[in-house]
């Protein structure tokens, strides 16, 4: 006679699933759940950094949040992210305030095309936000005072620390 589900899976090491992106694990009786990618499935830097921010506004308590490029359960689709001909990166809402947010990898930082999709981005945001590494914040700042855009757009960064994510504004 073959074992229950229940008694099989407590005999094994956990219940393992192949998907084309990776090996789902399920270990400790459900209690640990592993993701292992595999090597020729890459993340972009870029998405990691906007779910790294998303993940921040979360724990801010932002519930109203649209990303673009990435899928996360959730999202408020109602949210536009369009903004005249541009599409931003993530738009919240958070006490009745609409926040605007382009996100800028070290690369892109300190790039004429930013520079000009800064500008254009401006004309449309009244609550812009820039995030960038937290090594870029004060070459984007400086950036930003050239173009004559500091008080039209906020500096942020999407890297944190843990012991600074214990003070966040709320």
């Amino acid at each position: 006679m073959a074992p229950s589900f229940e008694t099989a899976f407590r005999q094994t090491d956990g219940y393992h699933l192949s998907t084309p992106y990776g090996t789902l694990s399920i270990l400790n009786e459900g209690r640990r759940i592993i993701f292992d990618l595999y090597s020729d499935v890459r993340e972009s830097i870029h998405h990691k950094a906007l779910f790294s921010y998303y993940q921040q506004l979360q724990y801010k308590g932002v519930t109203q949040i649209n990303v673009d490029h990435i899928d996360l359960p959730g999202l408020d689709r109602t949210i536009n992210l369009k903004r005249g001909n541009a599409r931003l990166d993530l738009v919240y809402l958070h006490r009745g305030t609409v926040y605007e947010v382009e996100l800028k990898t070290h690369r892109e930082v300190g790039l004429d095309v930013t520079a000009i999709q800064l500008k254009e981005l401006a004309k449309h945001c009244k609550h812009l936000i820039v995030v960038v590494p937290r090594r870029d914040v004060e070459d984007m700042n400086t950036i930003l005072a050239m173009l004559k855009l500091e008080k039209a757009i906020t500096v942020d960064s999407f890297e944190i620390y843990e012991k600074e994510g214990e003070h966040l504004e709320t």
